[in-house]
C-alpha cells in the first residue's frame, strides 16, 4: 500500500507542476513547483476511518460567508489550489497568472469558447481565461468555495497569520482520534505532557510585521507606533485561536469536518486514498501560514487544530505562532536624503576619528539610518564614514546607500528601477533619478561571488517576470542542484542532496532529507531564472548575507516593494506572468 500511495502522491504533484507551468518555476531559489513530499502517506492504513462521535459544539455549522468580490454580476469560483488563467481559450495560449482556491473573480455571462473545456472557458476580470470544470465552477455555493472563503490579507505586511512546526507532524485531512494521533505522531504521550508545562512560553508572540501600521501601499503610516492598528487588535491582544487565523478562540468546526469525514476534496497537491487520515508530514522548522482554526473534545485529546491555506489540519501543539520581523526601512524625501548609512549590526558604536586613531564616541542603535557628509577615512586599513552630526561610522557597521556615478538607461529614461548593493546589503527603490524608498535586504552567501559555484546573487540588469502573493519554497531556497553541481556529487554520494525524479529522492534516502519547507512565502518577484526577491519571515537578520541566491527582504518592506513594481497583480488573482516588469539592477 505504501508503495502504491507514493506512486498516487507523485502523479498528483506532477498534475500540479504542469498546471502552474512557468508560473512556479522549477526548484531553485525561489518557490518549488508543487507542494513538499515528505513521509504523508505512509500513515495511512489499509482500512476506511472509523465514524466517531462529533463534539456538541456546531459541527454541521451553518453557511459560511461569501467572500471575493462584492459585485452583482456573474463570479466564477476556483476549486483547485492553482488554476491557470490563459490569455486565449484554450490551454496552449500562453499563461497570464493563477488563481487560489477559493477565489471568486467577476466573469463573462457565458462561455466564450469550450474547445478542450467540456464546462467552457469563460472570461474573467481584467484579463485572460478560465477552464470550467473540476477546478472552477459557476456554483457559489461549492462547498470547495465556501470552506476557502477567508482570502490573503493583501493590505497587510502578511498575508496570513503564521507559525512554524516545533515537532515533526502529520498534516491532517480529517480530525484524528485519540487513537488516530497515538499510532501516526511519534511519543505523542511525552509531547503532550511537554506542552501542558512549557504553553505560555510557546504560544506567546512577540509583536512583530504583522503589527507594523501600513497603508494598502506598504507605506509605513507616520505618528503611529508599533502595534497601533487602530479597531484591529494587535498580535500581543490576540487570542490563540486568532493567532492561527480564526475569528475567536471558540469558533466552531468547520462545516466539511464531522465524525471522522472530509466533505471536501483535499487540494494539497499530495495525493493520497479517499480515506488518508493525513497527506504529508511537517519537519521541525517548517513555516505554516494559517486561515483558522478550532478547538475538540475529549474523544480528540482536547488538541486545537490550525487550518492550513490548503485545508490541512496541524495540531497547535506542535506549533509556535510568530508575527515575523517588524523592521521597515525608510521613505526618502525632503526629510531624509541620499547619501545615508543604515546600521546594520547590534553594538555599533560612533567614533571620533582624530590623529589617524578612532575612538569610541557613543551607540549606534541597530537599523537607524543616518545622513552622510560625504567624506570618507581609513585607520589601521579600514573605512569610516562621516556622519552628519559630526561622529564616524565604521565601515563594516553600516549599510551605505548613495546616488550612482553612472546611471542605467532605465534611470535616464524616467523609469522606475530597483536597486540592489551586494557589497552594503542596501536596497533602493528608483523613480528614474529620484530615490523614493531605501532599505536593508539579505542576499546570497557570499555577498560577491560566481552564482555558478556559489550561493551568491547574480549580478546584472534584470526584469521582474512573475509575481506571486505567496508560494511556498525550501529551507535552502531550493539550491540542492545548484549544490550538487559544485561539489560534482552524484546520487549515492555523501554530499549528494537529493533531488526529486532522480532515483534517490524518497526511495534510497528519506524524501525531504535535510531540509524543510517554507509555506505561503510572501510577495514572491522573480527576476532571473530561480531568483527572486521575496519576504523572509523565518529570520530578522537583514543587513546580513544569508540566503541562497535570493533577496530576502522583511515582510514590512516586502510588500512595500511588490506594490510599487509593475506590473500589479490584479485583486483576486494569486499570480501573474509579464514579459518585462519593473527593472532590477544588482551590483557590488
Amino acid at each position: 500500500m505504501t508503495d502504491q500511495v507514493e506512486r498516487q502522491s507523485a502523479r498528483g504533484m506532477g498534475a500540479l507542476a504542469a498546471l502552474l507551468g512557468g508560473l512556479l518555476v522549477a526548484p531553485g531559489c525561489g518557490a518549488v513547483s508543487a507542494e513538499s513530499t515528505a513521509e504523508g502517506a505512509a500513515g495511512a492504513d489499509g482500512t476506511p476511518s472509523a465514524a466517531v462521535p462529533a463534539p456538541t459544539t456546531s459541527v454541521a455549522a451553518g453557511p459560511l460567508p461569501v467572500g471575493g468580490p462584492t459585485t452583482g454580476g456573474p463570479l466564477l469560483g476556483i476549486r483547485g489550489y492553482a488554476v491557470t488563467v490563459y490569455k486565449q481559450p484554450r490551454k496552449g495560449s500562453a499563461k497570464l497568472g493563477y488563481l487560489r482556491v477559493g477565489a471568486r473573480v467577476p466573469r463573462s455571462a457565458e462561455p466564450v469558447g469550450r474547445r478542450g473545456c467540456k464546462g467552457g472557458w469563460y472570461r474573467i476580470e481584467p484579463r485572460g481565461h478560465v477552464c470550467a470544470g473540476e477546478e472552477a465552477t459557476t456554483d457559489m455555493d461549492d462547498p470547495l468555495l465556501r470552506a476557502a472563503t477567508k482570502r490573503p490579507q493583501r493590505d497587510h505586511p502578511l498575508p496570513y497569520r503564521y507559525g512554524f512546526v516545533r515537532a515533526v507532524t502529520p498534516l491532517y485531512l480529517r480530525v484524528p482520534t485519540a487513537q488516530q494521533q497515538f499510532k501516526r505522531e511519534f511519543k505523542l504521550k511525552e509531547h503532550l505532557e511537554w506542552f501542558k508545562d512549557h504553553k505560555a512560553e510557546i504560544q506567546t508572540v512577540s509583536l512583530g510585521a504583522a503589527d507594523v501600521p501600513v497603508d494598502p501601499t506598504g507605506r509605513v503610516l507616520s505618528g503611529k507606533r508599533l502595534g497601533e492598528l487602530g479597531r484591529e487588535k494587535n498580535s500581543s491582544e490576540l487570542s490563540l485561536g486568532q493567532l492561527f487565523g480564526g475569528d475567536s478562540d471558540t469558533d466552531p468546526w468547520p462545516f466539511w469536518l464531522r465524525e471522522g469525514e472530509r466533505l471536501i476534496p483535499n487540494v494539497s497537491g499530495f495525493d493520497v486514498p479517499e480515506y488518508a487520515i493525513f497527506a504529508d508530514r511537517a519537519r521541525r522548522h517548517t513555516g505554516l501560514a494559517f486561515i483558522g482554526s478550532f478547538g475538540t473534545g475529549e474523544h480528540y485529546l482536547r488538541r486545537r487544530f490550525a487550518i492550513t491555506t490548503d485545508l490541512r489540519l496541524a495540531p497547535t501543539t506542535k506549533v509556535k505562532p510568530d508575527a515575523a520581523s517588524p523592521f521597515h526601512g525608510f521613505e526618502l524625501g525632503a526629510k531624509l536624503q541620499l547619501p545615508l548609512a543604515i546600521v546594520r549590526l547590534r553594538g555599533a558604536q560612533a567614533y571620533r576619528v582624530e590623529g589617524g586613531s578612532a575612538s569610541p564616541a557613543g551607540d549606534l542603535k541597530r537599523r537607524t539610518a543616518h545622513p552622510l557628509a560625504g567624506k570618507v577615512r581609513k585607520v589601521d586599513g579600514e573605512k569610516y564614514y562621516l556622519l552628519k552630526d559630526g561622529r564616524w561610522a565604521f565601515g563594516k557597521d553600516i549599510g551605505i546607500a548613495v546616488t550612482p556615478r553612472k546611471w542605467p538607461r532605465v534611470a535616464r529614461k524616467g523609469g522606475k528601477w530597483i536597486e540592489v548593493d551586494l557589497s552594503d546589503q542596501v536596497l533602493v527603490l528608483w523613480e528614474g533619478k529620484t530615490p523614493v524608498y531605501v532599505t536593508l535586504v539579505s542576499t546570497g552567501r557570499p555577498a560577491i561571488g560566481d552564482p555558478e559555484t556559489t550561493t551568491s546573487t547574480p549580478r546584472g540588469v534584470f526584469n521582474i517576470y512573475s509575481k506571486h502573493i505567496s508560494a511556498t519554497m525550501d529551507s535552502d531556497e531550493g539550491s540542492g542542484r545548484r549544490l550538487n553541481e559544485q561539489k560534482g556529487a552524484a546520487p549515492g554520494d555523501e554530499a549528494y542532496v537529493p533531488q526529486r525524479g532522480d532515483g534517490v529522492y524518497g526511495v534510497t534516502v528519506r524524501r525531504g532529507h535535510g531540509l524543510f519547507k517554507l509555506r505561503d512565502v510572501p510577495r514572491i518577484q522573480y527576476f532571473s531564472k530561480n531568483y527572486a526577491i521575496h519576504a523572509a519571515y523565518w529570520h530578522d537578520v537583514f543587513g546580513i548575507p544569508r540566503s541562497h541566491g535570493c533577496i530576502n527582504l522583511a515582510p514590512v518592506d516586502a510588500m512595500r516593494v511588490f506594490e510599487w513594481t509593475d506590473p500589479q497583480v490584479p485583486e483576486h488573482w494569486h499570480g501573474i506572468r509579464t514579459e518585462k516588469g519593473t527593472t532590477v539592477v544588482i551590483h557590488k
